[in-house]
């Protein structure tokens, strides 16, 4: 048991000492703080590499979990600029790798060169925002030579330069050395303080392996050191909110002035506009293309006695009730393009031909393009109704938020890290949607929306008595209607006020059930079946998708390095 024990204990050291691959003989460090705000640090290294080496990295963590004296916990990044590494070639990350990770490394050598034996390397580089500003102090608290360089170390030399008049002593200097968390003052340095600076050198025979710090922690005086922090600390980690605000804000500017409509008084009226089908008579009243607005056509095709329709019974105990359309006669020439695309695709474009069949059910995954293109053309076809500017508008702002999503959701990852991104980005997805409404009536746009509206609320509020004396003027009235109460989304509600009259259903409407159609009934059918249809006719294949106090190794400069 004591020789398979000795053997792995040697095999351990064995490993530990083979990924080394290098010592470092002397280490110097001197830092100069800066009353600014930020300190300068210069690392020398003389080493040497046991085995062919490109050279050497340096690994400075820079995301750091706090707590403070009350307990309090908190996050600080730290800034490392300037970067230098005289007489090698290095690689060292960008401000925006820096926001990206909770470290920078920089990469010393070259890759078509080895080295081996004594090698020399200094390292300079600037710190920001690694200060701790307390009630009574300012605390400086940096690694030295942090825990995770994988090599020994055997001589640490270090000088802190303190700013303008501050004097270092004893009383507000403190050395830690050993594995992290000692918090016992180090024995293993010689500390003395010259002109104010602090100085100090590792004893002889000491070595700092892999897993060991050296710490210093200085207690400033306030005042000493500013606090560089432009609208500190909300500016640092949310600063990307104003470029959210100004972009809302000026997307409401632009919509104001080129998007929204003029207030439209709504004129009681018992029937749509002359010449307005229920299609752009629903396009015109949310300036949007729905589907409901193109399937609103089929009423409005069976009341012109175009079309005919029919409920079919299902098949089978587990079949499902399907709807047949059946062309009686061809559009008249006058027909609006978006209609002819609809009926032509649904039935051919021979005019000679009558009595067409389709069953809605098959349409399923085919009619859907159909319907993308009628869709553009009633957007097309409705831009009269509109102020001309307002699309112009309407075309550039939908260039700006797309140069935005990109170039602003970059410098939000850049400055601020990915939280700004996802919300910038988000923020331009959400006005491109908004953008669909960057559009403006003009003033017949605004006459027929007003008719529109006197229309729609006519439908919500109709009382008996008046749809008694509008069915005495035309015993067609509810037919020549329901197309449009469909296209408003309250076809229900406009069949129900019919109830009660005596109305009988559409003739062009039918089911091979064997119901008798009372008006409830045939509300009730004709909601199932315009339904089914709009499902059938806008539904597309789907894609497919598979998934498969102060201690030793506390404060800042945490990190260390090794060699590649």
């Amino acid at each position: 048991m004591n020789k398979v024990l000795l053997f792995l204990l040697t095999m351990m050291w064995s490993l530990t000492v083979g990924a080394q691959d290098f010592t470092v003989k002397n280490y110097s460090v001197e830092i100069m703080i800066n009353g600014k705000g930020y300190f300068d640090v210069v690392e020398n290294y003389d080493l040497n590499f046991d085995t062919y080496k490109h050279g050497i990295y340096r690994t400075i963590l820079t995301n750091y979990d706090l707590v403070d004296s009350a307990g309090k916990a908190s996050k600080r990044r730290i800034k490392i600029d300037n970067i230098e590494v005289p007489n090698h070639k290095f690689e060292a990350p960008f401000d925006f790798v820096q926001k990206m990770s909770d470290q920078i490394d920089i990469k010393i050598g070259d890759k078509d060169i080895t080295l081996i034996g004594p090698q020399h390397y200094e390292i300079k580089y600037r710190v920001y925002n690694a200060f701790l500003f307390e009630n009574s102090q300012i605390r400086f608290y940096w690694n030295l030579k942090p825990q995770d360089w994988q090599a020994d170390f055997e001589q640490i030399n270090f000088k802190v330069y303190p700013p303008g008049q501050v004097r270092l002593g004893p009383e507000n200097c403190f050395v830690y050395s050993g594995a992290r968390g000692t918090s016992s003052l180090t024995e293993d340095m010689e500390i003395t303080f010259n002109k104010g600076a602090l100085e100090g050198r590792s004893r002889r025979n000491y070595t700092s392996h892999p897993g060991e710090s050296v710490t210093v922690l200085i207690n400033l005086p306030l005042q000493s050191v500013e606090e560089f922090k432009p609208f500190w600390p909300f500016w640092d980690k949310f600063g990307w909110l104003f470029l959210v605000a100004a972009l809302f804000s000026g997307f409401y500017m632009t919509w104001h002035k080129y998007g929204k409509d003029e207030r439209v008084v709504r004129t009681t009226s018992y029937y749509p506009p002359e010449n307005l089908d229920p299609a752009m008579a629903g396009f015109l009243i949310d300036d949007k293309a729905d589907h409901s607005d193109l399937i609103s056509l089929l009423p409005h095709w069976g009341s012109q006695g175009h079309l005919r329709i029919e409920e079919m019974a299902k098949k089978g105990l587990f079949g499902k009730k399907d709807t047949k359309l059946i062309r009686l006669g061809p559009l008249p020439e006058t027909a609006p393009e978006y209609a002819k695309e609809i009926f032509n695709g649904l039935f051919g474009s021979v005019a000679e031909t009558t009595n067409a069949e389709v069953l809605v059910s098959s349409l399923k995954d085919s009619f859907y393009t159909t319907m993308a293109s009628a869709r553009n053309i009633l957007k097309e076809k409705a831009q009269p109704y509109y102020e001309a500017e307002s699309k112009k508008a309407q075309t550039i702002t939908l260039v700006i938020l797309i140069v935005s999503a990109i170039l602003l959701s970059l410098a939000g990852l850049f400055f601020w890290g990915i939280l700004a991104c996802v919300s910038i980005l988000l923020s331009c997805l959400i006005l491109l949607g908004f953008n669909t409404y960057m559009v403006k009536k003009n003033s017949w746009g605004n006459r027929i929306l007003s008719e529109l509206k006197g229309f729609k609320q006519f439908i919500k509020i109709a009382e008996e008595n008046k749809l008694k004396m509008l069915l005495k003027d035309d015993p067609n009235y509810f037919e020549n209607t329901m197309g449009y109460a469909l296209a408003f989304g309250m076809f229900e509600k406009w069949a129900k006020k019919f109830d009660a009259l005596n109305v009988p259903p559409p003739q062009w409407y039918s089911s091979t059930s064997g119901n008798v159609f009372g008006m409830q009934q045939f509300s009730k059918s004709f909601s199932g079946a315009m339904a089914s249809t709009k499902t059938n006719m806008v539904s597309s294949p789907s894609s497919s998708s598979s998934s498969g106090g102060g201690s030793s190794g506390g404060g800042f400069g945490g990190g260390g390095g090794g060699s590649w």
